[in-house]
């Protein structure tokens, strides 16, 4: 499934070589609209066999990814975009 994580840029050197990893209880939080901004660069994901929840009432801005998420499967096509500063690069210039 494909999905969206927003971070910081000064995460990205370390995602694209560890990866989206989860918190203390494994979980990555994702979000189905990539409206819904939660920091400054715009990641796509694809989930794969990764499980996924959500809470009823929050299922339109945050979806649980219950593991990480490998280099591989994030941002496979496309650009990042920061929505506070414009354009940050196609994927390659990070991944």
């Amino acid at each position: 499934m494909r999905l969206y994580h927003w971070t910081k840029k000064e995460n990205l050197e370390s995602i694209s070589k560890k990866g989206l990893i989860g918190n203390g209880f494994g979980i990555v939080y994702l979000t189905p609209d990539p409206k819904n901004k939660f920091g400054d660069v715009l990641l796509e994901v694809e989930t794969g066999e990764l499980r996924l929840s959500s809470f009823e009432d929050c299922k339109d801005w945050e979806i649980l990814c219950w593991g990480n998420i490998p280099p591989e499967n994030i941002n496979k096509t496309g650009e990042l975009w920061c929505r506070r500063c414009g354009y940050v690069g196609k994927r390659e210039e990070f991944f």
